[in-house]
């Protein structure tokens, strides 16, 4: 028991001295701080200066001048303050003047084109001529005179060759420079030469416009001195109202083949029949 005491209080007795040390230290400054604040706070005495008068100028005086009185303070009267003037109150900057509003354009309407109706032609009324009797008329103008009778010309018919069926299907057959197909010139005369001509060229103007129909058709027509051919009507139907309309139409699309060998007007009645 004694030994640890003994060591408890051997190792506490360093502590213990640095501890004490501080607090000596410490101690001592705050008397060296204290003692010097002291001094530094203690109020000097004030000092008095006094003033005396000037030498001045006699030498021979033995006292010092009197102090002079005081001279009286000068009053000075000062002018009441004028008031500030007010400044001037700022003008207001002038606006620009509204402008006025546009007037709106007004379109004005074309008054309507108002067109004058064609003016009709005034009519004209002829005076009614007075009706005069035959007896007035003789009274005044005497008995008329008989006109002479001209003598009308008699018309003059065509003779009609019945031309028969001028185109056989033999293998002699002549090209003439018109075109055509003609027969030999000992078979038929040249009359039956010319008809041939012409319903050669019928048959042509039939099979160009598709006629393929194998009938018959019985015609008439009449050919003037210039070789023009008129007045072609059907003698003998074929059946078909259709062919029939065809050959006529035939009749007014060939050209002419020329004047008729007779050099005169002839009427010609033949058979259209198309080849098979």
């Amino acid at each position: 028991m004694t030994s640890s005491a003994t060591a408890t209080s051997t190792s506490l007795r360093p502590g213990a001295t640095g501890l004490s040390a501080a607090l000596h230290i410490g101690a001592l400054v705050g008397l060296l701080v204290m003692a010097w604040w002291s001094q530094r706070t203690e109020d000097e005495p004030d000092k008095m200066f006094e003033l005396v008068p000037d030498p001045g100028d006699n030498y021979a005086a033995t006292e010092a001048p009197s102090t002079p009185a005081p001279e009286p303070a000068v009053s000075l009267t000062l002018p009441a303050p004028q008031p500030r003037p007010t400044p001037p109150r700022p003008q207001p900057t002038p606006q620009p003047a509204p402008q006025p509003a546009p007037q709106p354009v007004v379109v004005k309407k074309a008054p309507p084109k108002i067109e004058k109706a064609p003016e009709k032609p005034a009519v004209k009324i002829e005076p009614v001529r007075e009706q005069v009797s035959f007896d007035d008329f003789k009274s005044e103008h005497g008995q008329p005179k008989a006109q002479p009778v001209r003598n009308t010309p008699k018309p003059i018919t065509a003779k009609t060759i019945n031309v028969d069926q001028v185109l056989d299907r033999s293998t002699s057959r002549v090209t003439e420079g018109a075109g055509g197909t003609a027969m030999t010139s000992n078979e038929i005369d040249m009359s039956r030469r010319y008809v041939a001509l012409i319903i050669q060229r019928i048959r042509q103007s039939m099979e160009a416009a598709g006629i393929t129909e194998l009938r018959e058709a019985g015609v008439q027509f009449s050919v003037s001195l210039s070789g023009a051919i008129t007045d072609a009507h059907i003698t003998r139907s074929s059946g078909s109202g259709s062919f029939d309309r065809a050959v006529l139409a035939a009749f007014k699309s060939i050209r002419p083949v020329g004047s008729p060998p007779t050099r005169r007007a002839e009427v010609f009645k033949t058979v259209i029949r198309l080849s098979e």
